[in-house]
């Protein structure tokens, strides 16, 4: 339990705060900045692309979990620094770059190490319990913008420490949880090695990923704006957007329910399901973002349809790859990555020359590619030939 919760925490600093913090704080980097909405979009595209190329240096290294954790903390405290300290755009764009790569190490980290401490029965339970961490991470991010609101520099501060002591937690709760490691960062698995021809089965889950990100970009990068903007004026300041904000971290917190939705239903249920919430959350924010309860209800589907469709995705790559779950596990968040970097930009610039709302509307419709182009469903408890790879694997 001590792991889970270590893990959740990290989870929590690199995703809700470090990866997913700029889109919090834009509107502050917007005024700050001067960014217009391509801008906006490019930057949030680089902490994209660069979790992809984290994620990807961290299947290589997937059999050395604790190194992979250091990674994790010292790549999102470090963005999160230099971002504090931006005196320019350029500057603001590489600290966001930066941090987002954090979020790439910390995923194939705390997998690999919940892989090898914690039974089989109960792993993909834990798996999608640490995942919700993000929900956790983005609550704390709209409490932290509301106590800092006039000044973010220290509110990115905050997020560099927070991270730190997360990396702290977990590399103690890995060590408390299997004390008879020799290394101090992890042992080589019985997988090491792992062959592209091992993800193959993972192809057509990566196309309806790969859409899954692109629809999903329009919230995490100018929802909070487009909810600043209408905001109603009985709300003073901020607090209209940042209450929503605090409303989709808590409902992101229900993606822990992934496992039991596949285990309940199936795969394939569980992705229609979690797409379905999250488009009719992003064309919710688009249809009317200034009534407080079309806009806090859309929030709270898509912060829970997100979370628990990433879960899905972690589930997926344990039963389709199970020699090799970690690389799995990668491959599917780098191409919902992708997703999100081409769709931050693309969608940017649609907003810039269209509107919100037709922005918005895009990003749903993309959303609804990605649930009529998933797979054929996958059995349950689908069982490797050997079993011994499956506790290496991660």
């Amino acid at each position: 339990m001590r792991l889970i919760l270590s893990s959740m925490g990290l989870i929590a600093a690199t995703y809700g705060l470090a990866r997913f913090g700029y889109g919090l704080f834009l509107p502050q980097f917007q005024q700050a900045f001067d960014l217009d909405g391509a801008t906006a979009g490019m930057i949030q595209a680089g902490s994209f692309l660069s979790y992809c190329v984290a994620a990807v240096i961290a299947a290589r290294g997937a059999t050395w979990p604790r190194l992979l954790v250091v990674c994790a903390g010292a790549s999102a405290s470090a963005g999160a620094l230099t971002v504090a300290a931006a005196p320019s755009t350029v500057v603001l764009g590489i600290g966001v770059v930066v941090a987002g790569a954090g979020a790439g190490f910390a995923t194939p980290g705390t997998v690999g190490l919940i892989s090898r401490i914690i039974g089989e029965a109960k792993r993909e339970g834990a798996q999608t319990t640490v995942n919700s961490g993000t929900g956790v991470g983005l609550v704390a991010a709209g409490l932290l913008l509301a106590t800092t609101t006039e000044n973010w520099r220290t509110g990115w501060t905050i997020i560099a420490i927070t991270t730190a002591l997360a990396t702290v937690a977990t590399l103690t709760s890995a060590r408390a949880g299997h004390p008879h490691h020799t290394s101090r960062f992890g042992e080589p698995a019985a997988d090491a090695h792992v062959r592209p021809h091992d993800l193959l089965a993972l192809r057509r889950v990566v196309a309806i990923a790969l859409c899954s990100g692109a629809g999903s970009a329009a919230v995490w990068t100018f929802g909070r704006s487009a909810l600043d903007a209408a905001s109603p004026s009985f709300f003073t300041g901020q607090s209209y957007s940042v209450t929503a904000w605090i409303l989709l971290g808590a409902m992101s917190v229900a993606g822990a329910l992934a496992a039991r939705l596949v285990q309940r239903w199936s795969l394939s249920r569980a992705w229609s399901l979690t797409n379905l919430a999250m488009l009719v959350g992003t064309a919710g924010v688009g249809v009317d973002p200034g009534h407080p309860v079309i806009a806090f209800a859309a929030v709270s589907l898509f912060g829970a349809g997100y979370t628990a469709m990433t879960g899905v995705l972690i589930v997926w790559a344990m039963r389709l790859t199970p020699r090799s779950a970690a690389a799995g596990t990668v491959v599917l968040f780098v191409a919902l990555a992708l997703g999100q970097a081409v769709g931050a930009w693309l969608l940017g610039a649609l907003q810039d020359f269209s509107s919100a709302p037709v922005m918005f509307f895009a990003a749903a419709t993309i959303g609804a590619v990605a649930i009529a182009g998933q797979p054929r469903p996958v059995p349950a408890n689908r069982t490797p030939p050997d079993r011994r790879a499956v506790h290496g694997a991660r």
